[in-house]
């Protein structure tokens, strides 16, 4: 098919650092349902210090989507770091 352009949609994790109170979860996930993207998986537990939890979201998006998800959960306040972790093509 001649003009046809494919994006190639790839699973992605981001692993968050965050502060560990209430509505935290509600603000990230309002996120991506505001830009209207997936979780795919979901995973949030305490860390060794007990004021921090550790994310894992795991969705799927074009290069350009994943960009775009760090850089806005990068600027919410509750969040201290946020790391891009390796990608698989679907």
């Amino acid at each position: 098919m001649k003009g046809v352009i494919t994006i190639q949609a790839e699973k992605f994790t981001v692993e968050l650092i965050v502060n560990n109170h209430y509505g935290v979860l509600n603000r990230i996930t309002g996120l991506y349902s505001r830009r209207g993207y997936n979780i795919d998986s979901l995973h949030v537990n305490e860390t060794e210090n007990p004021q921090m939890s550790k994310m894992l979201i795991s969705s799927k998006g074009d290069k350009y989507i994943q960009t775009q998800m760090v850089r806005q959960l990068s600027k919410l306040y509750d969040v201290k770091s946020v790391v891009l972790m390796a990608q698989v093509t679907i």
